[in-house]
């Protein structure tokens, strides 16, 4: 057995305390290794509560410790770029939640720099390896026809949170619905040719200045369509997430990634279910696959092509409900 793989969290707030600390610390594949974070007191917690060697305000402790292979990138969204640059030309493999950038150059100076350097990149796309998403994707894989693919996410999201303000986090669909996009493009084996999305500021118009709900389409060069629904005034009584497949007269409908129902795979039962103990969105997945791609030199998951497609597409959203228009989404903008 190779030895675990020594990891640096940059931002020690909510998502690494509850996500991505504990998910590696019950991996043998991870140690944990230092804590950083401007916020010292959120650094040092972090690292007493899971037994790290240290914890620091200096991202370049981190990035010149030898010791360190990957740092975990859980900041606010506009340090995201800056950090997994720095991060590459270290040297050090970068698993940097979502976002990818807050725009297209950025993306682009991540790839340079990760290219350049030869580590291995993961953005926090999670969704697509949830089991239940991995499920869908072997069922429909023998069909070979177009599919027609809805998903809802929808929950109250605070007024006053940092991701409505556009520098900082980019807004709803860039800091958040990138997940979704990414979902959708991974549900469809064909590259997506077009996005049109309507939708506005549906939270309180003096508190927030940037679109945080709408319905977004993407066409797939292959004639498949995937909508997606996100309401950030949502209702916290009803659940936050759905996601329905339709394909060659078969249906999946998937619910809060913990229940899935199929429909016409199995000629001897209409109905089929799969249930699991409790909601997997993939994070535990996709920390596993990032250390077998280290360890084994192969191709990472949520690598930079697929980071930058979801990213993109997200601008696009923006672009397209300014423009009331459809956007085409062209290959070469996020294949770098």
């Amino acid at each position: 057995m190779s030895s675990p793989i020594v990891a640096a969290f940059v931002g020690c707030g909510m998502f690494a305390r509850h996500q991505h600390v504990p998910n590696m610390a019950a991996n043998p594949k991870y140690k944990l290794y230092a804590a950083c974070d401007i916020a010292e007191d959120a650094a040092r917690g972090l690292c007493e509560d899971f037994n790290m060697e240290y914890h620091t305000t200096d991202l370049n402790r981190v990035l010149q410790d030898p010791a360190v292979e990957l740092v975990v990138i859980c900041t606010r969204h506009d340090q995201h770029a800056p950090v997994s640059i720095a991060a590459a030309k270290a040297g050090k493999h970068v698993l940097c939640e979502k976002p990818m950038g807050l725009n297209i150059t950025e993306c682009r100076e991540i790839a340079e720099a990760v290219k350049a350097a030869g580590v291995k990149y993961t953005v926090g796309y999670n969704r697509g390896m949830s089991p239940l998403i991995v499920k869908s994707r072997e069922l429909l894989a023998p069909l070979d026809k177009k599919k027609l693919i809805y998903h809802r996410i929808q929950a109250p999201f605070p007024v006053d949170h940092w991701t409505h303000i556009p520098e900082v986090g980019g807004g709803r669909f860039v800091g958040e619905g990138c997940h979704i996009f990414d979902l959708l493009c991974e549900l469809v084996d064909s590259p997506p040719v077009s996005v049109y999305a309507s939708g506005g500021i549906f939270l309180p118009p003096e508190q927030v200045k940037i679109p945080d709900s709408g319905i977004i389409t993407i066409t797939f060069a292959d004639g498949s369509v995937g909508s997606t629904l996100i309401a950030s005034d949502g209702c916290p009584w009803f659940p936050k997430e759905a996601t329905e497949i339709y394909c060659d007269s078969k249906a999946i409908y998937i619910e809060d990634f913990r229940e899935m129902k199929y429909f016409g795979f199995n000629p001897d039962a209409k109905e089929e279910r799969l249930t699991l103990h409790e909601a997997d969105k993939g994070q535990k997945r996709e920390i596993d696959l990032l250390a077998e791609a280290i360890r084994n030199d192969t191709v990472p998951p949520n690598g930079l092509n697929n980071a930058a497609r979801a990213a993109l597409i997200s601008f696009l959203v923006c672009d397209s409900i300014r423009e009331k228009r459809p956007v085409e989404i062209k290959e070469p903008d996020y294949k770098f």
